[in-house]
């Protein structure tokens, strides 16, 4: 009987104590359970952004040069044709004022000059012809069929002609000159050597820079 009486105090203890006996029950299972978390995760920081390049600027493009167009020049026009750079300037004698030629005045007497060029010169008459019923009062037209007519052998007729040119060239002395020059080539084909000289001499008198 003496040998019970502990054993029955220690269950009266437990019995009166049941929740802090199961309290530490609890806590000895969780100290026994290792811990399965994850470890936490380091961060880990964005590339820096790589720096483009700037985009290359075109050159700007070449602008071709561009040149005033040259106005076509007649043949055997000496006022139209303009000294070169390397030549100085000549004097200009003193001409009267001539109307601008029509396009198609200026493109006829290019046929004419190159019909002339190819041997054919009964074409360079025409084209000449066809530019006079234009411009009936151009001295340098009539004067370019007189040698046309002259080349063909027509003493009589290039003779006409010049001396029409000469009415219709009034202080042009150059052009009156060059005619001169067709008169006495005409009046030697017809055997007429005074005549000739005569016309000659004039033609000398009315060059440029000679008083007459």
């Amino acid at each position: 009987m003496h040998l019970e009486e502990p054993f029955v105090k220690s269950l009266d203890r437990s019995c009166r104590y049941p929740a802090a006996l199961a309290l530490l029950v609890l806590l000895s299972g969780c100290a026994a359970v290792p811990d399965m978390r994850p470890p936490p995760r380091t961060p880990v920081p964005a590339p820096a952004p790589v720096p483009q390049a700037p985009a290359p600027i075109p050159a700007p493009a070449l602008q071709p040069e561009v040149r005033a167009p040259q106005a076509p020049v007649i043949a055997g026009d000496t006022r139209t044709q303009r000294p070169s750079a390397a030549e100085p300037a000549r004097p200009v004698p003193p001409v009267a004022a001539r109307p601008q030629q029509p396009p198609a005045v200026v493109a006829l007497a290019g046929d004419a000059d190159r019909h002339m060029a190819a041997g054919q010169p009964e074409r360079a008459a025409a084209a000449l012809e066809r530019a006079l019923r234009i411009a009936p009062d151009d001295a340098r037209l009539w004067h370019q069929l007189a040698m046309v007519r002259l080349h063909q052998g027509q003493a009589d007729e290039a003779e006409s002609l010049a001396a029409k040119s000469n009415g219709l060239a009034r202080s042009d002395r150059a052009l009156q000159s060059d005619n001169w020059r067709i008169i006495a080539q005409a009046r030697r084909l017809r055997g007429d050597e005074r005549g000739a000289m005569e016309a000659l001499e004039r033609a000398r008198a009315l060059q440029p820079g000679r008083t007459g």
